[in-house]
């Protein structure tokens, strides 16, 4: 029984705060639409992965940062921010979306440990 409670009230928890914040968010008038959002937020990680190699090229930031992003999608960072927030606020569609960038993600990987493989057997 003593097994239990830390159980039951990390449920009590989750139900309570999963049900404290009801409050619903109006679509932004300039919401990025759903396949938008995907591609952004693909460019977003493929970004930040390549970032860990910006000590070898000082203008990364200029080139693929931030601003990149915007001129690309022809978007806004208030636009960005607010689509954000709506489909975060709205966790399936949020899911849908991510659920979508995670398989491109692993078909990229997918596609560069081909590649890595058959360089080597090349090699070999």
């Amino acid at each position: 029984m003593r097994r239990l409670i830390p159980y039951c009230s990390i449920l009590v928890f989750l139900l309570t705060s999963a049900c404290g914040n009801l409050e619903t968010v109006e679509k932004p008038k300039k919401l990025i639409d759903e396949k938008t959002m995907e591609k952004i937020l693909y460019d977003a990680v493929m970004m930040d992965v390549m970032q860990t190699f910006s000590e070898l090229n000082p203008t990364f930031e200029e080139i693929l940062g931030a601003p990149y992003l915007y001129k690309k999608y022809k978007i806004d960072s208030l636009q960005l921010v607010q689509s954000e927030e709506y489909y975060i606020k709205n966790p399936r569609i949020y899911y849908r979306i991510y659920s979508k960038v995670i398989s491109q993600l692993q078909k990229s990987k997918d596609s560069i440990d081909t590649l890595f493989n058959n360089r080597e057997k090349d090699t070999q």
